[in-house]
């Protein structure tokens, strides 16, 4: 078994915390070509550098989930999100100060998915401080996933289904504003497609990439 990180905006990771979603998506860093491509009918080329596959041909889209940077069915994710961190109180400030290494832990540290979306200005003037999810060390990670399924996968061909475990709502749920930051969207989909262009931008659906699909449960 291994564990990577991988990152959550803090919107998905509401979610995360209140299991409704159970699967993710990923860009590719490098596209597949199509069969015959790349002189090889039925064959697919991917670039060697960033997914490693090390100048191997793979044979068909179902063998390349072999290849998945984050990992196989049986391997964790722990989640990197905005943070900060450790956090002491002043009753703990004199442990701190003896030993630093005893409070890298997730119960010290606060997260910013925690706070209202209709934060106050003083809730933001508070804000001062937080780090980005990117940065977020090991120690101060709150959420594991374990790895149930890896497939690839074009953008557009995403289920009905999927687009709900992916944790968007079209109806009155409270994360609706999360995941559809306020749209109105028809439907499930429509609703996923608004938030997958607002976050990867306007004509990521429209080129419709290659795509990691990560199902996972909640350690």
């Amino acid at each position: 078994m291994k564990e990577r990180p991988i990152l959550f905006s803090d919107q998905r990771v509401r979610a995360l915390l209140s299991g409704q979603q159970s699967q993710t998506r990923r860009i590719m860093k490098s596209q597949p070509f199509g069969p015959g491509q790349d002189n090889h009918e039925g064959c697919y080329g991917i670039d060697v550098l960033s997914n490693n596959l090390q100048g191997n041909r793979v044979r068909g889209m179902e063998n390349l989930s072999y290849h998945c940077p984050f990992g196989q069915p049986g391997d964790r994710l722990w989640v990197r999100e905005t943070w900060r961190g450790p956090v002491i109180a002043p009753d703990d400030m004199a442990d701190y100060e003896r030993s630093p290494a005893d409070f890298k832990h997730s119960r010290y540290c606060q997260y910013r998915a925690d706070t209202s979306q209709f934060a106050t200005a003083e809730d933001e003037d508070g804000q001062f401080g937080w780090q980005a999810g990117i940065h977020m060390p090991r120690w101060a990670s709150r959420i594991d996933l374990l790895i149930t399924g890896i497939r690839a996968e074009k953008i557009q061909d995403i289920s009905d289904d999927d687009v709900i475990a992916e944790g968007v709502q079209t109806d009155s749920h409270f994360l609706n504003n999360f995941f559809t930051m306020h749209s109105e969207a028809v439907s499930s989909k429509d609703a996923y497609r608004k938030q997958w262009a607002l976050q990867y931008g306007g004509t990521s659906w429209e080129v419709n990439p290659w795509v990691w699909v990560i199902d996972f449960t909640r350690l």
